[in-house]
């Protein structure tokens, strides 16, 4: 994707003391994720307050199209959801997310 002018890249919320389930992801998926060049970065609210993200899961694509993933209460996916409406807010999301987060390896560094 790189080659051809595209980035990937994910930021993930979390609260420690991080789970069983994510230090597997950390440790087997997101290391080899960012060799790959993805753009993966963390946002650690243990100890601060949500600077304004919602609570609901989503992916967006060339800043337009905006899918929701929605989950049960014990964390397993129920579907994926195609939003029709204005992608705005989820835009700016992103750039919350984005600006008050840190780069992968600089979190599991630290």
């Amino acid at each position: 994707w790189a080659s051809e002018g595209k980035s990937v890249g994910r930021v993930h919320v979390v609260t420690r003391p991080l789970s069983d389930y994510l230090r597997f992801e950390f440790e087997y998926y997101y290391r080899h994720h960012v060799k790959a060049g993805e753009n993966i970065r963390i946002l650690d609210l243990t100890e601060r307050a949500n600077p304004g993200l919602p609570d609901q899961d989503f992916w967006i694509f060339d800043e337009s199209k905006v899918v929701r993933m929605n989950y049960r209460a014990d964390g397993t996916q129920i579907n994926r959801e195609l939003y029709e409406g204005d992608p705005d807010p989820y835009r700016q999301w992103k750039r919350i997310a984005v600006n008050e987060s840190v780069p992968f390896l600089e979190y599991v560094s630290g």
